[in-house]
């Protein structure tokens, strides 16, 4: 919202935004003049959930965007979509909102790709359309989490390997904890020599696959070196996590970033 009133042009967008909690099937979600989600579950039951939508983005600056909750259990498909799909000239978009949700109430949830395709015959093609279905089909594994805020202390990084190899002992995954640690102190040592305030350490394993993450204030994702004399003292510590990851990025967290690395533990 404050970009597109940034930027001083006469543009606006709708956007419906959903935040899922893959673990514990819940998820909140908010609406910037845009369409609620409508919700399939999984005993065929459809519904249209009551919600308080904020303006269009762009158009007003101080202004509040209510946030809703989501309950989902596991076999429950949501979907969004735009206006383009359940309005037309001869359809108000309740009645097309309506007509959606009967759609997805006789339709077969294990194949959301004929899903999609038979919601879409239903289109009216005057105007762009966008369809997103997701199934929630709840987690056979939970990741194990670990997350600790790294102190600045001049033996920080040290505090944060040993938090970081207790960790993974604790898991049984010991045996990779060489590349880890090197991942954990590059990018702990990132954030405490460029950034100020706080930066947290998180641990996630699943499926044998191991999730370093580094969060701190600013805003300002790591720009890896293209080219490094071999009398430089800085600039190697991207280089060398993206050549320890199998993949590796950078998100926006809170004002904030988060840069991760990916490992596989077979």
């Amino acid at each position: 919202n404050r970009l597109l009133l940034d930027l001083e042009t006469d543009l606006f967008a709708t956007c419906c935004y959903v935040d899922v909690d893959m673990e514990e099937g819940s998820a909140w979600y908010v609406r910037a003049g845009h369409l609620p989600p409508v919700l399939r579950h999984p005993d065929g039951r459809t519904e249209v959930p009551e919600s308080e939508p904020g303006p269009p983005l762009g158009v007003i600056r101080q202004t509040d965007f209510p946030m809703s909750p989501l309950r989902l259990q596991p076999g429950t498909i949501l979907a969004l979509t735009t206006d383009g799909l359940v309005e037309s000239v001869e359809v108000d978009i309740e009645d097309g909102l309506n007509r959606l949700a009967a759609g997805l109430a006789g339709s077969d949830p294990s194949h959301l790709g004929l899903v999609a395709d038979e919601l879409l015959t239903e289109a009216n093609r005057s105007d762009d359309v966008a369809l997103l279905l997701m199934r929630f089909d709840g987690m056979d594994v939970l990741p194990s989490r670990e997350s600790w805020t790294v102190w600045r202390v001049p033996e920080a990084v040290r505090h944060a390997r040993r938090y970081t190899r207790r960790a993974l002992r604790s898991w049984g995954v010991a045996d990779h904890t060489d590349a880890a640690l090197l991942i954990v102190s590059e990018l702990v040592t990132n954030a405490l020599v460029h950034t100020d305030g706080q930066v947290r350490l998180d641990l996630t394993l699943i499926h044998r696959r191991l999730r370093i993450a580094v969060a701190d204030n600013s805003p300002r994702t790591p720009i890896k070196p293209t080219n490094i004399g071999w009398e430089a003292t800085g600039g190697r510590g991207i280089l060398l996590v993206e050549a320890m990851s199998d993949t590796w990025g950078t998100v926006p967290v809170s004002g904030g970033k988060q840069v991760w690395s990916e490992l596989s533990l077979d």
